[in-house]
């Protein structure tokens, strides 16, 4: 799994998430979910969540079965939307709305089990009650595979959020390193090298010395003798 880039799985999330829409529409067009079969007469009639409270059956019940259908398939179509925005880079890809895709998948899948779940627990109570037996078509097996989809689509988008904590981190350190090679050489630039100026040669000293001067005696001396 570490060798699959996030592009690669940018697009097979996408195209699981494409899939569990279609496949929410066809339960939709489709509406032979199941065949009820009635007591008094011998025809089946088909029904479908998406159907509420008939004459045949006037459970209220359907209708929380229903909304939450209707509500899985606007969730279906905002995740698909927004892994659509975020292959396109129309919006960041960054922690939180990597979070939003994860949250989105399970919780729209979640969302659809507990729907079937409940169809399947009002079915069997409403069994000879309204209709003598029901008998279950592939389309429903359908809803369950969106299960498994909207599943797939929540763990490719949690690998994805994974993958992107290692990168932010990963470019946190590189930041933080040539922040600090940068301080480095800015504050190694900062330090100059201040040359001291060359001492002037040190003046002679005016005030001379008792060698610097002959013998006063002596250089009298030296002028009587002369003169003699």
């Amino acid at each position: 799994m570490g060798n699959i880039s996030p592009r690669g799985i940018q697009a097979t999330n996408m195209v699981f998430s494409s899939w569990a829409l279609v496949f929410l529409a066809i339960g939709i067009i489709m509406g032979e979910w199941v065949e009820l079969t009635l007591e008094t007469k011998k025809n089946t009639v088909s029904h479908s969540p998406w159907i509420c409270c008939t004459t045949l059956w006037p459970e209220d019940g359907l209708e929380v079965v229903r909304t939450m259908m209707i509500l899985v398939l606007i969730l279906s179509f905002i995740h698909n939307l927004f892994l659509g925005l975020e292959s396109t880079y129309l919006i960041p890809q960054t922690k939180h709305t990597l979070f939003i895709a994860v949250f989105l998948s399970f919780f729209t899948g979640l969302l659809l089990l507990c729907a079937l779940l409940m169809y399947h627990q009002k079915l069997s109570q409403g069994k000879s009650v309204y209709y003598s037996s029901y008998k279950i078509t592939w389309i429903i097996f359908t809803a369950y595979l969106n299960v498994s989809l909207f599943v797939a689509s929540g763990v490719l988008s949690l690998l994805q959020y994974k993958q992107s904590i290692k990168s932010f981190a990963c470019l946190t350190v590189l930041r933080t390193s040539s922040r600090e090679i940068k301080d480095r050489q800015e504050s190694g630039s900062s330090i100059k090298v201040i040359s001291l100026p060359e001492q002037p040669a040190m003046l002679r000293s005016i005030v001379h010395t008792k060698e610097d001067f002959p013998n006063r005696a002596h250089i009298q001396t030296r002028r009587v003798t002369w003169a003699v």
